[in-house]
């Protein structure tokens, strides 16, 4: 089992049905979408667990997620996470040649390279849509290095197909502009568990249809169409 004799060894629990992000989009599996928003649920108590620990992720994401044989989910941070997604989804975002996930952080760690709990409810908030899309990747059509220009206008991803407008809501309020607007993991749970418990049907969410294209540069930002009573009294980012 070593690669070198004498190496320290890390002993993990089996995750049987792998990270999140694969889990969603694979065809073979047919997620309803409370199926989906409990997947979020679970994520959003894991978070309050480790914001009521002092503990900042900072690279809060599907891909990051793990689900066992019960389909209970387990936030984590493997380092081969970052070697399999790395093309993909990290990229070099300072002068010191760091891989940073720039399109899942936060507006002021995009600018400041700061990490908050409040900039991981801000990736939080982009795991819902990534829930919600079955593991679509944000902000497709926007460059890398122009996702902090893009979030500067107020700009932010859009309603996905077969997201419930209650939680779409709570993802906008999670991509606030400013940290202290944000809500806390607990106020999370506590609104996620209200819209799960409340949604009835078997609603599916299909692979083929749920892909969202955010570059409409035609609509207004989305602080001036979407933003919740509290939040349109802010001035422009």
């Amino acid at each position: 089992l070593e690669l070198f004799p004498g190496s320290p060894l890390v002993v993990l629990p089996y995750m049987k049905h792998g990270d999140l992000r694969n889990f969603i989009r694979d065809e073979v599996h047919n997620p309803t979408v409370k199926d989906l928003m409990g997947f979020g649920l679970q994520v959003a108590r894991g978070m309050e667990y480790l914001a009521s620990k002092k503990f900042v992720h900072r690279d809060l994401a599907a891909r990051n997620c793990m689900l066992d044989e019960s389909y209970t989910v387990k936030v984590a941070d493997f380092g081969l996470a970052r070697d399999v997604y790395d093309k993909e989804y990290y990229s070099v975002h300072n002068k010191s040649g760091v891989k940073l996930p720039v399109k899942w952080m936060a507006l002021e760690s995009l600018q400041t390279h700061k990490f908050t709990t409040k900039s991981d409810v801000w990736s939080f908030g982009v795991l819902l849509w990534e829930l919600m899309t079955r593991g679509a990747p944000p902000y497709s059509d926007v460059n890398s290095f122009d996702i902090t220009v893009f979030l500067l206008q107020g700009r932010r991803l859009l309603q996905p197909e077969f997201c419930p407008d209650a939680l779409y809501m709570v993802m906008i309020e999670c991509w606030h502009p400013k940290p202290e607007r944000r809500p806390s993991f607990s106020e999370l749970v506590s609104r996620i568990a209200a819209i799960f418990s409340s949604f009835t049907g078997e609603h599916y969410v299909l692979l083929n249809t749920t892909y969202v294209n955010i570059e409409k540069m035609n609509l207004p930002p989305v602080t001036e169409r979407l933003l919740s009573p509290r939040s349109r009294s802010l001035p422009p980012c």
